[in-house]
C-alpha cells in the first residue's frame, strides 16, 4: 500500500475527521472575491439595521447597495456565496471603485495640501478675529526684537534680516501649514550655526566676494532644497528617528550658547571683541575673564538690572497664568516693553555719549532694504558644496525642533498632522526666506503655546503678526535709533535661561527611572556642542541615534514558546517561569507559618522543579515565535538566537558557558515556528531562513513545521519560490508516512483528528500552534 493510500485510508477511519480547507491554485482557479474597503455605520445604526436599509446617505455604502446584480451572481455561479444574500452588495467590489473615482473631489483633494483654501473662505471673523488679533500683537512684540537680537549676535546679519524672515515664515506657512497654530520664524539654535559658518568663512578670507546676506540666502536655498525634497520623496517617518534625551541635549546647549554669546555685548565689550576674535565658546568665556577689568560699568548696570526685572515680571506672568488661571497675564509684552522703556531712558540720558553702545540707525541704507537674491547661480556651485553640511544639519535641528512642537500640539489639541506635509510646508517656506536673504524659519513650541495663550485659533494670526512687522520696517524702525546693544542682546540671554529652567526637570526624570542611556546621550551631545560647535555636536548625535536604530533593529526577539498549564495557550517559557516563580513565592509566603507544610524547603524545591518542567517545553518539541518582520538586518542575530537555543535551551544563558544540553534528533524531534507577527521578509531573510530550515531537516534529521505564516502575498511566495515550502511539507510527509505506518499496528490510535492547515502552502503549515502539536504524536515523540 502506498504512502498517500495509507493517509487516505486513516482519515476515512477517523471518527470525525476535520478536513483541511484548500483552493485550487492556477490560472484557472476560482478565487474568492476580494474583500471591500472598510466603512464604518453611524453610532445610532446597529449592523442589523444597516442590513435593511435601501440607502445610508453615504457613496461608498449606497454603491454597495445598489451594486450590480450580475457581478452577485457571477460569483454565486462559480461556487461562492450562494447562501450570503446579506452580503451579496460586498461582491461588487470593481464597482465602488468605478463609482468612488467618478465624485472624485479634487478641490478637496488641492485644499489637503494647501490648507489656506480650507480656512481662509471659511474663516469666522465675528468669533476668531479679536483674538487673532491680540495673539498677532502679542507674537510681534517679542519676536521682533527677539529675532533682530538672534540676527545680530548669533547669525552675523542684519537686524533687518530678521524681521523680513518674520514676514516671510509666517506668510507662507499660512498657505501650506497644517497646524493653524504653529508659530514659524528664525530658529536661535540654526542662527548659531549660521552664525558660525558665516564666522569661520570671513576668519579665512573665503569667498569674499559674496556679501554676508548672499552666505545666508545660499545656506537657506540649500536647506529648502533637503526639506522639499524629504517631503515628496515622504520621507517624514525619519523624525521618530532622534530621541528626546538628544534633542534636549541640543537644546540646553542651545541655551549655554545663547548666553555665552551675549557676554561681550552686555558688558559693553562689543568693540573690544573686534579687535580680538574669538570663535569657540570657551574662547568666548576666556575673552571675558581676561578683559573682566575693560566691563563698560553703566552697559553692565542695564543688562543686570534690566535682567533682573524682566526675570521678576515672567516668574509672576507664570504664576498668575499657571496657579491662578489669569489668562490675560500672557497679553502683558515684557520683551517691547523692556525694548521702548530702554530706549526712551536712553535718549533722555543719552546713554549713547556715556559709552553705550546703541543699535544706530537701521532704518537707512543698504542694510533696511529687502534684497531679493536669486539663489540659482552657477558661480555660487563652489559655495554651496562648502555650506551645505551646515545647511544639512540645520534641517534636522530645525525639523525636528519643528516636528516636536507640531506633534505636541496635534496630540494636545487634535490637529492632523501629516509629516509630510509639514517637509513641503517648511521647505517652501525656507525657499522664499532664500529670496529675501533671511534666517531658517522652523516652528517652535514656546511661541506657539503663546500664541495659543493670547487667543489665536488659526492662521490669521501668524498673517496679522507679519502684517505688524512689516509696518514696523517702514514706519517704525527709526523710533529704536537709541535702543542699547546689551538691552538688545539680553532678549537671546532671556530665551536661553528660559531654554535652561526645563533641564533639571528632564535630567530628574531620566534619574529617577535609571535612564543612564538617556543621560548619557544627553551629556555626550551637550557637552560636544558646548565645548567643541553646533555642527559636531548635532552631528554625533545623529549618529548616535542612527546606531541605536540599528542596533535595535538588528536585534531579534524570537521567542522559546511554553503553553501555559492546563491551557491550549502559549506564551514565552522564560517569561512564564518567572512569573510563575514570583506567583509561586506569593503563594508561599502566604502559608510559610503554616503547620500544614512542615518541610517547606523540600516541597518548594519539588515544586519549582515540577514549574520549570511543566512550562518550559512540551517533551521532544521545541516550540520557537519569530514575533517580527525578518530581514537582512535582524536575520543573523535570529540565527545567532537559533544557536543558543540549541545549546541551552533558553536565551537566559550568556554564551560564555558551556553546553548544558545535546541537540539532536534524540532529545529534539520535532520543531514548531509560529510565525505570528512575521508579516514581512526580505530576500536576505529568507536565504538564512532556507539554510535554517534545511540544516534542520537534512543534517538534524529533525522534523519541522510552521504556523500562522501570514496571509501577505509576497511572504508565501518568497517560501515557495526559495523552496522552504518543499522542504517543510517533505519533512511533514515523511513523518505522516512513519506515523501512519506505525498506527496500522495499533488501531486505538486512529483516535486522533487531522488538523486544518494553511490555505496553498500545504500539509506542513497550520493555523495554529494547537492544530500543529495536534499532527503531532506526542506520546511517540
Amino acid at each position: 500500500m502506498n504512502p498517500d493510500e495509507t493517509t487516505r485510508l486513516l482519515r476515512n477511519a477517523n471518527s470525525s475527521p476535520v478536513p483541511a480547507i484548500r483552493l485550487e491554485s492556477g490560472p484557472t482557479a476560482s478565487r474568492l472575491p476580494s474583500r471591500p474597503p472598510l466603512f464604518s455605520i453611524p453610532s445610532s445604526q446597529s449592523v442589523r439595521s444597516y442590513k435593511s436599509l435601501n440607502t445610508v446617505n453615504d457613496p461608498i455604502v449606497d454603491s454597495y447597495l445598489n451594486a450590480n446584480s450580475n457581478s452577485n451572481s457571477n460569483i454565486n455561479n462559480a461556487g461562492y456565496g450562494a447562501n450570503n444574500s446579506d452580503d451579496s452588495s460586498s461582491i461588487a467590489r470593481f464597482n465602488v471603485f468605478k463609482n468612488a473615482s467618478s465624485d472624485f473631489d479634487f478641490k478637496a483633494y488641492v485644499a489637503y495640501y494647501l490648507p489656506i483654501l480650507n480656512w481662509l473662505p471659511n474663516y469666522d471673523a465675528k468669533n476668531s478675529l479679536l483674538g487673532d488679533t491680540l495673539a498677532g500683537l502679542s507674537l510681534a512684540s517679542f519676536q521682533m526684537p527677539l529675532v533682530m537680537s538672534i540676527a545680530t549676535s548669533l547669525a552675523h546679519l542684519p537686524p533687518v534680516t530678521g524681521l523680513y524672515s518674520i514676514i516671510a515664515g509666517a506668510t507662507v506657512y499660512a498657505i501650506f501649514g497644517c497646524v493653524p497654530v504653529l508659530v514659524v520664524g528664525p530658529s536661535p539654535s540654526s542662527a548659531i550655526i549660521y552664525g558660525q559658518v558665516i564666522e569661520q568663512i570671513r576668519h579665512a578670507g573665503l569667498f569674499e566676494s559674496f556679501t554676508q546676506l548672499e552666505l545666508s540666502s545660499a545656506m537657506s536655498f540649500s536647506l529648502s532644497a533637503v526639506l522639499l525634497g524629504a517631503g515628496f520623496l515622504r520621507f517624514g517617518y525619519l523624525d521618530n528617528v532622534l530621541s528626546r534625551a538628544l534633542l534636549k541635549g541640543f537644546i540646553a546647549a542651545m541655551g549655554f550658547i545663547m548666553i555665552i554669546n551675549e557676554f561681550s555685548s552686555e558688558l559693553g565689550m562689543l568693540e573690544l571683541s573686534k579687535t580680538q576674535p574669538h570663535l569657540t565658546n570657551v574662547d568666548k568665556v576666556m575673552f571675558v575673564v581676561r578683559n573682566w577689568r575693560k566691563t563698560h560699568v553703566l552697559s553692565a548696570c542695564i543688562s543686570g538690572i534690566t535682567l533682573a526685572i524682566v526675570l521678576a515680571v515672567r516668574y509672576v506672568k507664570g504664576i498668575l497664568v499657571s496657579k491662578h488661571n489669569f489668562k490675560s497675564a500672557v497679553y502683558f509684552p515684557e520683551l517691547m516693553l523692556m525694548v521702548v522703556i530702554t530706549t526712551i531712558l536712553c535718549r533722555y540720558y543719552r546713554w549713547d555719549l556715556q559709552g553705550v553702545d546703541i543699535v544706530g540707525d537701521i532704518a537707512s541704507g543698504s542694510s533696511a532694504s529687502l534684497h531679493i537674491i536669486n539663489p540659482i547661480d552657477v558661480s555660487k556651485l563652489a559655495l554651496y558644496k562648502h555650506t551645505f553640511h551646515a545647511a544639512f544639519l540645520c534641517t534636522i535641528l530645525g525639523y525636528f525642533d519643528s516636528t516636536t512642537a507640531t506633534k505636541a500640539l496635534g496630540a494636545k489639541y487634535n490637529y492632523n498632522v501629516s509629516s509630510n506635509r509639514e517637509l513641503i510646508a517648511l521647505g517652501s517656506t525656507n525657499l522664499v526666506v532664500s529670496l529675501v536673504s533671511g534666517m531658517p524659519s522652523f516652528g517652535a513650541f514656546g511661541r506657539s503655546k503663546i500664541n495659543l495663550l493670547a487667543g489665536a485659533t488659526t492662521p490669521m494670526a501668524g498673517l496679522i503678526m507679519a502684517a505688524v512687522t512689516l509696518l514696523t520696517i517702514s514706519y517704525l524702525l527709526p523710533l529704536i535709533r537709541f535702543l542699547p546693544e546689551c538691552v538688545l542682546a539680553l532678549t537671546t540671554t532671556i530665551i536661553g535661561i528660559t531654554v535652561l529652567q526645563e533641564v533639571p526637570h528632564d535630567l530628574q526624570f531620566f534619574w529617577n527611572i535609571r535612564g543612564y542611556d538617556e543621560l548619557t546621550v544627553f551629556f555626550l551631545v551637550m557637552l560636544t556642542t558646548v565645548f567643541w560647535s553646533a555642527q559636531a555636536g548635532l552631528t554625533l548625535g545623529v549618529l548616535v541615534a542612527i546606531a541605536r536604530v540599528i542596533k535595535h533593529s538588528s536585534r531579534s526577539r524570537i521567542q522559546i514558546m511554553g503553553r501555559v498549564p492546563n491551557t491550549n495557550v502559549f506564551r514565552n517559557a522564560d517569561t512564564l517561569i518567572e512569573e510563575s516563580f514570583a506567583a509561586f513565592d506569593e503563594s508561599v509566603g502566604s502559608t510559610v507559618n503554616s503547620p500544614n507544610i512542615p518541610d517547606f524547603h523540600t516541597s518548594s524545591t519539588d515544586k519549582y522543579s515540577a514549574l520549570v518542567d511543566e512550562i518550559e517545553q512540551i517533551e521532544g518539541v521545541l516550540l520557537i515565535k519569530i514575533p517580527e518582520p525578518l530581514n537582512f538586518a535582524n536575520v543573523s542575530n535570529l540565527k545567532s538566537k537559533l544557536s543558543r537555543i540549541e545549546k541551552y535551551g533558553t536565551l537566559l544563558v550568556h554564551p560564555s558557558q558551556p553546553t548544558r544540553r545535546d541537540f539532536n534528533n534524540n532529545t529534539i524531534k520535532f520543531i514548531i515556528f509560529d510565525c505570528k507577527g512575521m508579516n514581512s521578509i526580505d530576500s536576505s531573510a529568507t536565504q538564512v531562513l532556507y539554510e535554517v530550515v534545511r540544516k534542520y531537516t537534512q543534517e538534524d534529521k529533525i522534523n519541522v513545521c510552521f504556523s500562522r505564516v501570514p496571509a501577505d502575498a509576497v511572504v508565501r511566495d518568497k517560501f515557495r519560490m526559495s523552496g522552504i515550502t518543499e522542504m517543510i511539507n517533505g519533512s511533514y510527509h515523511s513523518y505522516s508516512v512513519t506515523r501512519s505506518n506505525n498506527s496500522l499496528t495499533n488501531m486505538s490510535s486512529l483516535e486522533f483528528s487531522y488538523p486544518v492547515s494553511l490555505s496553498g502552502m500545504g500539509d506542513g503549515f497550520f493555523l495554529s500552534i494547537d492544530q500543529a502539536l495536534k499532527s503531532i504524536d506526542l506520546q511517540n515523540v
